[in-house]
């Protein structure tokens, strides 16, 4: 169980709970189904995923779908359809005979509730900029945070990858060191044990008897791994348990590093956007400080043609992709919180994960991700006992070995029956082939102790999966939902990007040639 490990402490973020909770319209939000064998149990959870997926596009979906209709409308809806602003406006007369004012100025009148409705509009767009750059800047080191968390992930994956794919060549070497070092060590066991039954003294302030008696059990308790079933088993799962690790990280490749196509990709459209935003900006200010142009001139702002035929088309093509984006860390923020919710109040879904994937409760995979993540109590795996007590066996020869090697010779040959000089001889020999034996099993036995992989497989599933992920998605989310929506209605309020038209009430001969053209110098 989660409480037998570090991570027992471990909180769940409020968030994720919220996360957990969202609506999958009858579905279920067990992961664990996700690698059940069964497709319509599959299909029971991913269909759950489609429906959170489909609750933020459905919501972008409708909106560029009023916009698009609005768009068809035309100038029937106003400037609703991205078209300028187009209000009324009443020329200054100069006398009783109703002619139009020429002189310097060209003023007209404009009703005060027509230019606030401007207004607001290019206030409303003003905020929306500022409030969509700033989403984009969060947006951005949101991006930086989930691939930063998703490439540790993958690392820590690999890493136990990677150690698992060394082990059945080093446990090859260690078996057969093994097998290679117990002929030697026969003999000198066979010498210790009518060596010294008893001794006549001390040696070095040590009884010479208790350290031989000691060191032949020792030496006794190091059995001859090819002999061991539990061994052979083992190293024949590790053929299946390796399909399965590479399967795993082959499938997350794609969260190797931050040059990663998708990553490059989603940059470079946020930057774009952004260039985009700013240009818009430009616009809209541009149109601002010019005013009101006459209804029909040819006069435009911000280079027409670049604002109608690629800004605007380009910056509602990358809104969407930010939509899709968003949705998509929606459904990834809700997938992992059905995992962590379920893995930390249970401790049991990383298990269904694996009994799902057809490996039942007996099986060596099975119990060593049950030791990794929740066991290894003392250090010990309760999948691979054998392995530990080896290892326990070579580290207390090698001390007790030590120990007798710094026996003075002359003192013990005195203190002891039998040829102290052949058998420190031997013992020495021996020495040399226990190091050799130590060295060749810990190679395989580092890839697979407690030391080694729990840190691994518990930081990947506790600290960054439910962690350093979870925060970073949901980070992701909330910064790509305000850049969709500011971006949405900067969008929408596309007009405030051009000068607001004007037409006369009323039409007056302003001369005898029926001259207007100071409408051109209007401002407001």
């Amino acid at each position: 169980m989660l409480q037998s490990t570090e991570y027992a402490s471990i909180k769940l973020l409020d968030l994720v709970k919220s996360m957990y909770g969202v609506p999958r319209f009858g579905r279920s939000n067990d992961i664990a189904l996700f690698f059940s064998e069964d497709a319509s149990l599959r299909n029971k959870y991913m269909i759950g995923l489609i429906f959170v997926f489909a609750i933020i596009m459905g919501i972008a979906a409708l909106w560029f779908i009023i916009l698009i209709i609005l768009r068809l409308l035309g100038y029937r809806v106003g400037c609703a359809s991205g078209a300028p602003a187009t209000i009324p406006a009443e020329p200054i007369v100069e006398n009783q005979k109703g002619s139009v004012c020429t002189d310097e100025t060209g003023e007209f009148i404009v009703m005060q509730g027509d230019q606030n409705r401007v207004n607001r509009t290019r206030i409303l767009f003003f905020l929306s900029i500022i409030s969509a750059v700033a989403a984009s800047a969060v947006f951005l080191k949101s991006s930086f945070q989930v691939q930063k968390s998703l490439q540790n992930f993958y690392e820590y994956s690999e890493n136990i990858r990677d150690k698992f794919a060394r082990l059945p060549e080093s446990l090859d070497v260690a078996i057969s060191s093994s097998t290679e070092f117990h002929t030697p060590k026969d003999e000198v066991v066979a010498d210790l044990t009518t060596f010294c039954p008893t001794s006549s003294g001390n040696v070095g302030g040590q009884d010479p008897s208790e350290i031989t008696a000691n060191l032949t059990n020792a030496l006794n308790a190091i059995a001859d791994l090819a002999l061991e079933p539990s061994f052979g088993n083992f190293n024949a799962s590790m053929e299946d348990i390796n399909d399965v690790l590479d399967d795993a990280v082959s499938f997350m490749s794609f969260l190797e590093s931050p040059m990663e196509p998708w990553f490059i990709s989603l940059l470079v459209c946020v930057g774009v956007l952004l260039i985009l935003i700013v240009y818009l900006f430009s616009c809209a200010w541009k149109a601002g400080k010019e005013g009101y142009v006459f209804a029909g001139d040819s006069g435009k702002n911000c280079n027409d043609k670049v604002l109608h035929r690629v800004a605007i088309p380009l910056f509602s093509l990358l809104l969407a992709g930010v939509w899709f984006v968003t949705s998509v860390a929606f459904t990834s923020s809700t997938a992992n919180a059905d995992f962590c919710y379920s893995e930390i109040t249970t401790g049991n879904t990383v298990l269904s994960f694996v009994r799902n994937l057809q490996y039942d409760e007996n099986s060596t995979f099975f119990q060593l991700v049950d030791d990794y993540l929740y066991g290894c109590t003392d250090g010990i795996s309760a999948a691979l006992p054998k392995s530990y007590e080896f290892n326990a066996a070579l580290s207390n020869s090698r001390s007790l070995m030590d120990t007798f090697i710094s026996l003075d010779v002359t003192e013990l040959d005195a203190a002891c029956s039998g040829d102290a000089t052949s058998v420190m001889a031997k013992m020495q020999t021996l020495s040399t082939e226990l190091d050799g034996l130590i060295t060749d099993y810990s190679n395989a036995y580092d890839n697979i102790s407690c030391e080694t992989i729990a840190p691994l497989m518990q930081k990947a599933v506790y600290e960054v999966g439910c962690n350093s992920v979870s925060s970073s998605l949901l980070w992701i989310f909330a910064s790509g939902l305000c850049l969709s929506i500011f971006g949405t209605i900067v969008l929408s309020l596309r007009s405030a990007t051009q000068r607001p038209e004007i037409y006369l009430l009323n039409t007056i001969d302003a001369s005898e040639d029926g001259d207007n053209s100071y409408i051109e110098d209007s401002y407001y």
